[in-house]
């Protein structure tokens, strides 16, 4: 919201596979739209939403709608099968999945589990004519809406994302990161790596990983043009 107020014309985000840019204003508006939709579906504060998407300005517009309505954001590694997913979306108390096409099969699998994940909300990111039945259509939607700024609810201990560890010596171990440690970690990577207004950064690495992520989320805190592999 910040650099929509300072850098509105400045471009955000080049969304390299869909040939798509964004300047800020545009990627907070579209922000905004999400973020009402998520209400519309029933997210509120302190919620868990899992993202199973390939990189996209969805995947951004998405964590950020859910980060701006004080939910928590659950980044699943889209390498992982049906069953290593249920175990994630039910250790995190998952809601709410935004997933891509892509995905839809494995989506379409864990719906039909019931009970043995949490989620009651599925948002569909792809072509309209392979959209699950039981799935909003995300893009579709959130056009629908305004692009109301929504209150912040969240800062300092509130719990930003859990980033689930790779599990390879036991189950996966979800690592809780607040508003508080992602700042800190968006100010020493930007200070240490020198990023600052105008410089673009090319992130071809899947932003379920912090890795990416957080590179992501600081090239918009420096005001920077994230390239989106």
């Amino acid at each position: 919201a910040r650099r929509a107020h300072v850098n509105a014309k400045m471009e955000a985000l080049f969304d390299v596979a869909a040939d798509r840019r964004y300047t800020y204003a545009e990627l907070n508006a579209e922000t905004n739209k999400a973020a009402q939709l998520l209400v519309r579906a029933g997210v509120r504060k302190g919620d868990r939403v899992g993202l199973l998407l390939m990189n996209s300005a969805e995947y951004l517009t998405s964590f950020f709608a859910t980060a701006k309505l004080g939910a928590v954001i659950v980044p699943l590694n889209w390498r992982l099968v049906a069953d290593e997913l249920e175990f994630i979306l039910k250790d995190s108390g998952t809601t709410t999945l935004v997933f891509g096409e892509e995905f839809a099969p494995v989506a379409v699998d864990l719906q039909s589990r019931g009970s043995k994940t949490d989620v009651s909300s599925w948002l569909y990111v792809g072509s309209a004519t392979n959209k699950p039945d039981f799935a909003l259509d995300y893009v579709a939607e959130s056009a629908k809406e305004q692009p109301i700024e929504p209150p912040v609810t969240a800062s300092g201990d509130d719990l930003l994302y859990i980033m689930y560890t790779s599990g390879t010596t036991g189950l996966p171990k979800g690592v809780m990161h607040s508003h508080d440690t992602q700042y800190w970690a968006l100010a020493t990577m930007c200070t240490s790596a020198d990023l600052a207004q105008g410089d673009r950064y090319i992130n071809p690495m899947p932003m379920f990983h912090v890795g990416a992520l957080t590179p992501a989320l600081g090239t918009i805190y420096s005001g920077g043009t994230h390239v989106l592999m």
